[in-house]
């Protein structure tokens, strides 16, 4: 039954609609998040102002959001285990900010099983592979990928969920990042989850006091400031390279804005303007357990929504799949 299956016929494309991020769409969340591991191998870091600073930032400058088209992209996804294999469900959505929300929603499942007589399957949705975690990661960075290059027009700054550099996602991450400049569009990537230490294990003072960058950046930032711009560089690739901030906007957790090294070259004349746009949706969005740039946020909301519209466990049950037991205890 799994070989005659038709998984296309559960694809939702819900292309350039319409429509006001009311209580309609749902705010909690249904999705079980993959992320994709940060990783960095041998690296050279570089402050590139002054690491004892404070850097204000200004929300209410935000003439850059008349200036540009503002794209915000998130994903949700949604993992079924099964005897037979595991049914990955990914919901992409990109938004684009009008008089109303624009937004671009994709929600494609894929499986992904050992078994042999699909070794050679050429499908989009069914996936043979021996490393189930890492088919994942390429199935999630894919769409990621994807989904911002099909739905972004040119001249536009673009709000990415998640890190541009970090293991197997970089090439795929990087690539995405040239063809957006080469439209002059602004990509920019926010990650507020990171046990990342590129910053204190090149200070050794901060290496003694504090666990990670972000432990290092929630007890130096204030409220309403950034740190330092630092830039990364990996040795061994030259191409990954990025430069980040660490970003407080309002009273409570920082973020980490990121920007491939090639981009902050090209626009660094509109830097302290973009950050202080940032600052804006941070502020707008109001959120302080949860700091999120407000189109970010919006974009989360639907593609959780793209989840929501699917009885997953229901229709996999129906089509012949067989839970494992942890599915069915756990969920």
């Amino acid at each position: 039954m799994i070989g005659k299956m038709d998984l296309s016929r559960i694809k939702i494309r819900l292309d350039n609609i319409r429509r006001k991020a009311t209580a309609s769409v749902s705010l909690e969340p249904s999705d079980v998040p993959i992320k994709l591991q940060e990783f960095y191998s041998e690296s050279r870091l570089i402050c590139l102002e002054d690491l004892n600073s404070d850097f204000s930032l200004d929300p209410q400058e935000n003439a850059m959001l008349d200036e540009r088209n503002i794209y915000a992209y998130d994903e949700s996804t949604q993992d079924y285990r099964a005897l037979e294999g595991d049914l990955l469900f990914c919901s992409s959505a990109v938004m684009k900010i009008e008089d109303k929300y624009a937004y671009n929603l994709t929600v494609l499942p894929h499986f992904i099983t050992s078994m042999r007589k699909f070794s050679k399957e050429s499908s989009e949705e069914i996936h043979y592979t021996e490393n189930p975690t890492e088919e994942r990661n390429r199935i999630l960075v894919n769409s990621k990928t994807e989904s911002i290059l099909e739905a972004t027009e040119p001249n536009s700054v673009v709000l990415i969920d998640g890190p541009l550099v970090g293991g197997m996602a970089s090439s795929y991450m990087i690539r995405m990042d040239d063809a957006l400049r080469k439209e002059n569009c602004i990509p920019v990537y926010f990650v507020k989850n990171s046990s990342s230490r590129l910053v204190v294990d090149n200070v050794p003072r901060l290496s003694d006091e504090f666990n990670s960058d972000f432990h290092w950046a929630a007890h130096r930032l204030k409220a309403g400031s950034r740190s330092a711009l630092f830039k990364y560089t990996d040795q061994v690739n030259p191409r990954n390279s990025k430069v980040f901030t660490y970003v407080k906007a309002l009273v409570g957790f920082p973020e980490r804005v990121e920007m491939h090294t090639l981009t902050y070259e090209k626009y660094a004349p509109v830097m302290p303007a973009l950050l202080n746009l940032i600052a804006y949706f941070y502020v707008v969005q109001g959120d302080y357990t949860n700091p999120q740039v407000r189109p970010v946020a919006i974009a989360e909301k639907y593609a959780r929504e793209g989840l929501r519209v699917l009885n997953i466990p229901a229709l996999l049950l129906r089509m012949g799949f067989h839970p494992t037991i942890n599915q069915v205890r756990f969920g």
